[in-house]
C-alpha cells in the first residue's frame, strides 16, 4: 500500500468533494421525479394503459405534460379499453381497436389538462371485444400518487 502526503490527500479529498457536489447539482430539482407508469392487462399482457409524465405532447393528445398511451400488444382480435380517475374523480375511459400493427392511442383525460403534485391517478386497462363490451377481462388496475405533477 502507498502513503499519500498530507498536500496530496487534501488534492484528492477536495476533487472527490468537487465531484460530489456536481453530482448533487445534477440531481436536484431540475431532474424531478419521472411519474411514468406502464400496467399491463393480466394474466394475457395484450393490452396496455402507459402514463406518460414529461411528455413531448403527441398527435391527438395537445403538448403538454401527462396523457395515457393505449397500446395493443397482441394479433388477438381483441381491443383495449383504458379507464382514469383523478383524485377519485372518474375522467372516463378510451379505446383502442387499432389492432397489433396499429399506432397506440393518446389520450388526456385530465382535469386541467395536467397531474398536480400529490394527485392520486387511477389506471385500469382491460381485454375487450369492441368499446362497448360489457364484459372487459384480464383486467389490471393500479393507482399511484404523482411527486411532480
Amino acid at each position: 500500500m502507498q502513503m499519500v502526503g498530507k498536500s496530496k490527500m487534501a488534492k484528492l479529498l477536495s476533487v472527490a468533494a468537487a465531484a460530489v457536489s456536481i453530482a448533487v447539482q445534477t440531481a436536484g430539482p431540475a431532474a424531478a421525479a419521472d411519474d411514468g407508469h406502464l400496467i399491463k392487462t393480466d394474466p394475457s399482457p395484450c393490452g396496455g394503459q402507459e402514463f406518460v409524465d414529461y411528455g413531448p405532447g403527441a398527435a391527438g393528445g395537445g403538448d403538454n405534460d401527462d396523457y395515457f398511451l393505449i397500446h395493443d400488444y397482441c394479433s388477438d382480435g381483441h381491443g383495449v379499453k383504458a379507464w382514469a380517475w383523478q383524485n377519485g374523480t372518474y375522467l372516463g375511459g378510451k379505446y383502442n381497436g387499432n389492432g397489433l400493427n396499429g399506432a397506440a392511442v393518446v389520450w388526456d383525460p385530465f382535469i386541467n389538462g395536467n397531474v398536480a403534485p400529490g394527485d392520486a391517478v387511477g389506471m385500469k386497462v382491460c381485454l375487450v371485444d369492441g368499446d362497448s363490451d360489457p364484459t372487459p377481462f384480464d383486467c389490471k388496475s393500479y393507482t399511484f400518487t404523482s411527486q411532480d405533477g
